[in-house]
């Protein structure tokens, strides 16, 4: 062990808050994440304990989530099978999302920039909230960091990790993430053209 390293150990289960009850707790996530198909998505929506949500929400098999209660979706969100969400920092998903197949997303993150003395294990953790706007498609794969908003509309590729802000109606691919294009604003006169009108 290095000069001036502490003795201490990290105490996994202490960190974690280990009782019988967080125990039960992630059986009984475990159960939820796996069962399949329109039920399995209810039982997700309806059980885990998010802090918030809109209606039409679909969350496939496979899912699991660390502090649900900080995880809030609006309406008519989409998650493919296998996403994970880390949400100490707070994880904010609008209405209209899509969330692909094994899609990570993390508000929390270790202190890099901590006590150089301490191990990462010892160190505070650092929670930045994520924000996924409106409309947004985050591909198979992609991977979220903390802090970061991915604006209205905007695209991840498959298998990007994004590190920065994503602006809106901007597509965005590679380790890290980088602006590929940015998508056409839509044409709000032939909108308007097009909606009904109350006569």
């Amino acid at each position: 062990m290095p000069a001036g390293m502490p003795e201490k150990r990290p105490d996994w289960a202490h960190r974690s808050g280990w009782s019988p009850a967080w125990e039960l707790k992630r059986w009984v996530k475990c159960w939820l994440g796996s069962v399949p198909g329109r039920i399995g998505s209810v039982l997700r929506v309806r059980l885990y304990g998010f802090g918030g949500r809109g209606s039409d929400v679909f969350i496939a098999e496979g899912f699991w989530a660390e502090y649900p209660q900080s995880v809030r979706f609006g309406t008519s969100v989409g998650l493919n099978r296998g996403c994970f969400i880390n949400a100490g920092g707070g994880v904010t998903i609008d209405d209209w999302v899509l969330i692909g197949p094994n899609v990570t997303i993390y508000s929390q993150t270790h202190d890099l920039d901590g006590d150089p003395a301490l191990p990462l294990a010892l160190r505070a953790d650092v929670r930045r909230p994520v924000h996924i706007a409106e409309g947004a498609w985050l591909g198979a794969n992609a991977t979220i960091l903390p802090g970061v908003t991915v604006g209205e509309y905007a695209v991840v590729a498959a298998g990007a990790v994004v590190s920065r802000d994503v602006p809106a109606r901007t597509v965005v691919a590679g380790v890290p993430a980088a602006a590929l294009r940015t998508l056409p604003e839509p044409e709000v006169a032939h909108i308007r053209a097009e909606a009904p009108t109350s006569e």
